[in-house]
This record gives C-alpha cells, sequence and structure tokens, in this order.
C-alpha cells in the first residue's frame, strides 16, 4: 500500500492508541478519532506508547479528529471499540463514503447486523494480538509475536473468506508496523473460537480479583479453565463451527502437561497485560460477550458445568 494512503483509527483505547502508534510510526498517514479526556490527552501530549518488556518509548503527534462525517473519506477505517459500543457506532459509518470499513471487535454473533448497516462489500473482520493499559496519559502495551503465535495473532479476513488484494494490502500495513499478522479465511468461526477462549480466562480471573499471579498458583482453577475452554469448543463442533485456528485443538492435550503450561504462563508480565488488565476495564463487555455466548450454548445443547461454575 501506499505509504500516503489513508488510515484512520476508530477509537482510542489501548488497542487503537497501539494500532495508530506503530503504523504511524512506520510511515502510513494515520488520524484517531477520539472523544472526552482522551481526544484531550493526544491533543496536549501526543500519542505515547511504552513497550512493557522493553520498556522502549514511543512519542507521536498524530492526526485528530472527533466526529467522522459523511464525505471524510479514508482508504481504511479501523473500528477499535468494546462490543458494548457498536450500536452506537453503525449509523455513522452507514452514512460516510469510505469503501473500506474493518471491524476489530468481539463479537461470537456474526456479522448480519453490521452488513445491513454499512454494506456487505466494505467489511472486513480482524483482531489484534496485543494488550495493556493507559496509565497517566501513557498506554503500557505489548504485542503478540514469536511464540505468542502459538495462541493468537494479529489476524484478518473476508466475510467470504477470500485473499483479496484490500486484505493482503492491510496485512502489508501491519507487517510494516512490527506486528506479526495471519490471515484466517473465516472469522466469524476464529472470533467464535476466540470468544471460547477468553471467557474461561475471564472467569478465571475474575476469582482472584482478576491478578494472574494469584491464579498462577492455583492448578485447580487452571485446571477447570481448561476443561471449560473444551466445553466451549465442544459447542461449537456441535453447531458445526470448526475449532479455528486449528492450533488451539492444543486445549485438548493431557491436563497434566496443560496445567503446568498454564500456570506458568499465568505468571507472567505477558498475562498481566494481555489479559489481567484488559479484564478488570472490560467487564462489561465481557458480560455480554458471556450471555452472547450462552445463546450459543443453549442452541447446541451441550452441558457446560466447568463453565457455569467458574
Amino acid at each position: 500500500m501506499n505509504r500516503d494512503s489513508k488510515i484512520l483509527i476508530y477509537g482510542a483505547g489501548v488497542i487503537g492508541s497501539i494500532f495508530a502508534g506503530m503504523i504511524a510510526k512506520s510511515g502510513y498517514n494515520i488520524t484517531i478519532l477520539a472523544r472526552g479526556k482522551h481526544h484531550n490527552e493526544l491533543h496536549q501530549n501526543g500519542l505515547v506508547l511504552n513497550n512493557c518488556l522493553s520498556g522502549e518509548q514511543i512519542k507521536l503527534q498524530v492526526n485528530l479528529i472527533n466526529v467522522l462525517n459523511e464525505d471524510d473519506i479514508y482508504d481504511y477505517i479501523i473500528v477499535i471499540v468494546q462490543n458494548t459500543q457498536i450500536d452506537s457506532i453503525l449509523p455513522i459509518l452507514s452514512k460516510n463514503k469510505s469503501p473500506n470499513i474493518v471491524f476489530v471487535v468481539n463479537n461470537p454473533s456474526g456479522y448480519q447486523k453490521w452488513i445491513d448497516a454499512v454494506g456487505y462489500e466494505r467489511i472486513m473482520i480482524g483482531f489484534p494480538s496485543a494488550g495493556g493499559e493507559r496509565k497517566d496519559g501513557m498506554v503500557n502495551y505489548y504485542i503478540g509475536k514469536g511464540i505468542a503465535k502459538i495462541f493468537q495473532a494479529t489476524t484478518f479476513g473476508e466475510l467470504n473468506g477470500e485473499k483479496t488484494k484490500r486484505l493482503l494490502k492491510l496485512v502489508r500495513v501491519f507487517k510494516d508496523a512490527g506486528f506479526a499478522p495471519s490471515i484466517s479465511n473465516n472469522m466469524d468461526a476464529w472470533q467464535k473460537t476466540h470468544v471460547a477462549v477468553i471467557l474461561p480466562i475471564g472467569k478465571a480471573l475474575n476469582r482472584f480479583d482478576s491478578n494472574n499471579y494469584k491464579l498462577a498458583k492455583s492448578s485447580g482453577t487452571i485446571k477447570q479453565m481448561l476443561l471449560a475452554t473444551r466445553e466451549c469448543f465442544e459447542v461449537l463442533k456441535e453447531l458445526n463451527i470448526k475449532v479455528t485456528p486449528s492450533k488451539l485443538n492444543i486445549y485438548y492435550l493431557p491436563l497434566f502437561l496443560l496445567v503446568p503450561i498454564f500456570m506458568r504462563t499465568m505468571d507472567t508480565k505477558i498475562a498481566e497485560t494481555a489479559y489481567s488488565k484488559h479484564n478488570l476495564v472490560a467487564q462489561n463487555e465481557m458480560e455480554i460477550l458471556e450471555e452472547q455466548f450462552r445463546a450459543l450454548i443453549a442452541s447446541s445443547g451441550v452441558k457446560t458445568p466447568n463453565f457455569n461454575s467458574l
């Protein structure tokens, strides 16, 4: 993609800030749509990112808007908001004329509402392998690369599963920005699988006030978390939805292997940044996602005793 191409990051939360900062740093023309406190912080101090592992800090001045008008045309609008916010944004996106809208939103319920609002042909789907927290106007962040891709990669796809030119260009942007992006030919299954994974993690963390280090010491809760994830996978399979990506079938490895692996994984700074801190600020979204996933459980008829008791 030409680096003069215009990209709008719709949402200045943690993930939106990470995307905007890294893509802008690599030379692309980035604008952030932000409101309220976040808009004021970005206007006064710029976008400040701090890598929680290396300590490397990035400070950038980026283009800012606080409203998207009908004739504000971008090559890509990347929408990065919580599931609870998307309904209020769809009417704004429906009026805008930009050709490509990339929804980076947790969603186990399918895309018909989005299609009705903005049109099938404009929609792309994505999801990050990144996390962090905003503190004192700075985003402490982590980007999943290397071995972290075993569990989750920054992933994009088309609704029809094709590898289109616009998809390949988008992936190129994220490669240039230092991510390790993947392409999925079934983002609906990918997102349903993702929710099947994160809900048990969130519920397990809630037992310990979202303290991953305390969770790491509880082999019993880790075991129940893994069994709950398997139950959620069985829900998907009963509904003829494949676990996607297939590498997540590692959850079916023997528990005597998985429990120690996840205990060690949870006892890390990465888990604190990517899981615990996100879980703390996304309780409302997690509740909505659980409600939506429980609709899948009900339609499948699969029993989920471990998921229910977490």
